[in-house]
């Protein structure tokens, strides 16, 4: 106990320097980055038995159909979550209903979306995507829907119970689909169905328990929580869609193979970039209670410190990739070197708490144009680059993704 107080008196004495709640940052990112760190682990698991139990054709095609999924998912209200993250903290604990149901309506529209993909892929003689995008359209209104409880639980702080009901989630997901990869390898279609399910069927369950414990119906509601949702949804789908399109072209360009190399080689640093995501997280619910103007002042000394921990980090996986591949992903060496370079975009995840910042104080129309400019310059050099350069031109326009919106962040957080 008496080692606990003196931790708690140290974390207080060195606010001074950091200008920050570091008994908060402590005491929330630990819980948030135990949920990030098994997140990793159990997806690095999942990538070395897919890696060399499947083959780089059932991969990419495994790819293919998350990428569909991916997709199909932008239209189901994506912008929920994160408007229901940023109004609970303002004391609308009843919103979590509306997120539910509003986010299952629109997913229904995925569904159908998924249909007519699957009839096209049918009628083609492509029946295994075919099947594939069946079992999409079947899951994906409840899988998002089920998703918002997550959001809720850390803008009430209650993060402790959000990290058990996240790892557990996570860790049946893996368990099933490996299960079902060791059984039915030469199938992508099945893989998908046992992904897919392995994650919508906890999740259920906990958003139930959370509705129950936390969010009854007679709670406040925010009126504005769907107007606000269909705008950032908006404001991502742009996004969203450029994240995915690099992987539909390299499938339809390069071909199957080249979409299993792209995964592996991406995975390890795209797990830096979730990692990196627990202190806007942490943000929310800070931002959402603190005067604007005192945001503002101390953020930028802040950020600096946050960038030298992401070069550490960054410089470090660079060091060892070659080591990684060789132990772990033997068949798939040429993915060295664009793993290496995917390992400088988190760098430019330094600025992300600059976009809470102004998600927070509801900056629209900055937003938007944040949210249209970088991955319209991503759609604009991915369709320029790769029939040329294959996934070198991936690589670049996923720099110049990050490049031009970590300058508009910067732009619009100072005339702010």
């Amino acid at each position: 106990m008496k080692l606990y107080k003196n931790f708690i008196s140290f974390l207080r004495w060195s606010e001074r320097y950091t200008k920050t709640d570091m008994v908060y940052l402590v005491q929330g990112a630990s819980w948030l980055t135990l949920t990030q760190i098994i997140a990793s682990l159990s997806g690095f698991v999942l990538l070395y038995i897919l890696a060399n139990k499947l083959t780089p054709e059932t991969l990419g095609e495994y790819r293919f159909l998350m990428t569909g999924f991916t997709l199909v998912c932008v239209i189901a209200l994506p912008g929920m979550r994160t408007a229901l993250r940023e109004s609970v903290p303002k004391g609308y604990t009843g919103n979590l209903h509306i997120a539910f149901w509003s986010m299952f309506r629109w997913g229904l529209l995925s569904a159908a979306i998924s249909i007519l993909v699957a009839s096209y892929y049918f009628f083609t003689g492509k029946y295994e995507l075919s099947l594939g995008f069946v079992i999409i359209a079947l899951i994906v209104p409840i899988y998002n829907a089920a998703t918002g409880y997550g959001e809720f639980l850390i803008a009430i702080k209650s993060l402790r119970q959000n990290t058990i009901y996240a790892v557990t989630t996570r860790l049946i997901g893996l368990l099933v689909t490996i299960g079902v990869v060791l059984l039915a390898p030469k199938f992508a279609w099945v893989i998908l169905a046992a992904t897919l399910l392995g994650t919508v069927m906890p999740n259920l369950i906990f958003h139930v328990k959370v509705l129950k414990e936390h969010s009854s119906k007679g709670n406040p509601k925010d009126p504005k929580l769907k107007t606000y949702a269909k705008h950032l949804s908006i404001m991502t789908a742009l996004g969203l869609f450029a994240g995915q399109l690099d992987k539909i072209l390299i499938w339809n360009v390069i071909g199957a193979e080249a979409l299993a190399l792209f995964y592996i080689a991406q995975t390890v640093p795209q797990n830096i970039t979730s990692n990196l995501n627990t202190i806007p997280t942490l943000a929310f619910a800070k931002f959402g209670t603190k005067d604007p103007k005192v945001i503002k002042a101390t953020l930028l000394p802040k950020l600096m410190k946050y960038f030298g921990v992401i070069a550490f980090i960054c410089f470090g996986y660079i060091l060892i990739a070659p080591i990684i591949f060789s132990w772990f992903f033997p068949t798939y060496l040429d993915a060295i070197p664009y793993s290496i370079a995917f390992a400088c975009i988190p760098l430019f995840g330094a600025l992300l708490p600059i976009k809470t910042y102004l998600t927070t104080i509801k900056a629209t129309q900055a937003l938007y144009v944040i949210s249209i400019i970088p991955p319209a310059t991503r759609i604009g050099v991915a369709l320029l680059l790769i029939p040329s350069f294959g996934l070198w031109g991936v690589v670049l326009s996923m720099i110049s993704e990050a490049l031009i919106r970590s300058i508009l962040l910067l732009y619009y957080f100072l005339r702010s």
